[in-house]
C-alpha cells in the first residue's frame, strides 16, 4: 500500500501568492492543492485512520539524532491521533544530538522517550508503531509493536504496511501538513509553529523544495503560527566550543566536486561535530559534507548530504563498514570508529597518529562518495 510518486492531481490551477514569514518575504506561482486519490480512490488520509483508529496507543518513532523536520512531523502525527481518540507518544530510536533538534525539544517541550533508556516509557505497551521522518531502514523494533505505518517525504521500499511516501514533498512536515488539511484539522499554535519550522529545515529555507506543495502547507500554517517563535529557532545559541570547531572544519575543508570532508581533530561533544557539518552545507558549491573529529578515544564522522541523489547513511557505511554506522538517516548520519589500540599511543608518536586518521579518513570518504 505505497503512495510513492507526487500525489496525482486532476486540475491545475495556477494561484499568485506571497507569505510574509519570519525569513522575509517568499513570492511564488503555485497549483492548486493536489488531491491525494489512489486507483482505488481511497485518499492516504483515510488509510492511515484506518490504520490508527481503534488502537489504544501508537507509538510515533523518529530516527537517532532527529531532524527538526522529523520532531515537528511527529508532533503533528500526534496532533491527528488525538483528533482520532488514540494517545500517540512520541519515541526515538536513539539521543537528539544536533544543538538544534535539542533547542527545538526544549522550546517546545518535548516528550520524546528514547528507546532503551533507563526510566524511558515503555515502548512495548504500545499498540501500533508509526515510523516518521527520516530515510534509512524503517525500524522493526522486534515487532513489538509492530511498526504499521511509515510517513516520511522519502521513498522506501516496504511490503505489508501502509507508506505515505509522497516525493513530490520536501520535508516530512509537509507531508503530515496535507494530512491534516486533508483531514480539515486545524493544529493548535504549538503544532502549527513546529510545522511551520520543520518545513522550512526540512528545505532548507526552501531552497529544497520539491514543489508548490512545501509552499501550500507553509501557507496553510501561517495563518496559526506564532512568527516570533520561528524567529527564535531559526537563531539558537552556540557555545564558543562549538563556535572554535566549526572554524576548524571550514579551515581544514577539502572538497571534490560537491562534496566536502574536513578535520577538526578533538572535539568536546558529538555535537558540535553535528553544526559544523550543517555549516560546510551553506558553503559555496558544497551539497554534501562530511566532518570527523576525536572524542573519547573514538573517530566520530558526521555527515550531511543535501543533494537528493546521496545518501548520507550508504556514504558512512562504505567508507566503514555498517557496524561502525551508529545512527541516521538519508540526510544526516554519524559513524564511530573506535581507537581501540591506538589510543594507547603515546605523545612522541601522536602527531605521526594523527596524520594517518586524518589521510585515511579523508580517503575512505572521498572514495565512498564517488561510488555512491
Amino acid at each position: 500500500m505505497a503512495l510513492g510518486s507526487p500525489f496525482g492531481g486532476a486540475e491545475t490551477v495556477a494561484v499568485s501568492a506571497a507569505l510574509l514569514l519570519s525569513g522575509g518575504l517568499v513570492l511564488y506561482a503555485a497549483q492548486s492543492l493536489t488531491d491525494w486519490r489512489r486507483g482505488d480512490d481511497d485518499e492516504p488520509i483515510d488509510d492511515l485512520r484506518e490504520t490508527i483508529a481503534g488502537q489504544d496507543r501508537v507509538a510515533l518513532v523518529v530516527p537517532e539524532g532527529p531532524s527538526i523536520d522529523a520532531l515537528a512531523a511527529a508532533m503533528g502525527l500526534q496532533s491527528l491521533c488525538t483528533e482520532w481518540g488514540v494517545t500517540g507518544q512520541l519515541f526515538a530510536e536513539g539521543p537528539v544530538t544536533g544543538e538544534d533538534s535539542k533547542t527545538f525539544c526544549n522550546i517546545f517541550d518535548l516528550e520524546l522517550a528514547v528507546i532503551g533508556d533507563e526510566g524511558a516509557e515503555d515502548l512495548t505497551e504500545a499498540d501500533a508503531a508509526i515510523a516518521v521522518g527520516g530515510g534509512g531502514a524503517v525500524p522493526r523494533l522486534s515487532n513489538n509493536p509492530p511498526v504499521v505505518a511509515v510517513v516520511r517525504h522519502r521513498p522506501t521500499a516496504e511490503e505489508n504496511i501502509l507508506t505515505l511516501t509522497p516525493t513530490g514533498d520536501g520535508a516530512t512536515s509537509t507531508t503530515v501538513t496535507r494530512l491534516l488539511e486533508a483531514e480539515d484539522a486545524v493544529p493548535d499554535q504549538r503544532v502549527a509553529t513546529a510545522l511551520l519550522h520543520g518545513v522550512r529545515a526540512g528545505t532548507r529555507e526552501f531552497r529544497r523544495a520539491n514543489g508548490s506543495h512545501d509552499y501550500e502547507a507553509a501557507g496553510f500554517l501561517h495563518a496559526y503560527a506564532d512568527l516570533g517563535r520561528i524567529e527564535d529557532l531559526r537563531s539558537p545559541g552556540m557555545s564558543g566550543d562549538t563556535f572554535d570547531v566549526i572554524s576548524d572544519a571550514i579551515a581544514n575543508r577539502e572538497r571534490r566536486a560537491s562534496f566536502a570532508v574536513t578535520n577538526v581533530g578533538s572535539v568536546p561533544s558529538v555535537s558540535a561535530l553535528d553544526e559544523a557539518a550543517d555549516t560546510m552545507l551553506r558553503l559555496e558549491g558544497v551539497s554534501t559534507a562530511a566532518v570527523f573529529g576525536l572524542h573519547e578515544e573514538t573517530i566520530v564522522v558526521s555527515c550531511r548530504a543535501e543533494d537528493v541523489r546521496t545518501n548520507a547513511v550508504d556514504i558512512l557505511d562504505s567508507a566503514f563498514g555498517t557496524s561502525e554506522t551508529t545512527g541516521g538517516n538519508t540526510d544526516a548520519a554519524t559513524a564511530r570508529v573506535p581507537l581501540g589500540l591506538f589510543a594507547k599511543v603515546d605523545g612522541d608518536h601522536e602527531e605521526t597518529l594523527d596524520m594517518l586518521i586524518d589521510a585515511s579518513t579523508r580517503k575512505a570518504l572521498f572514495e565512498a562518495f564517488e561510488s555512491s
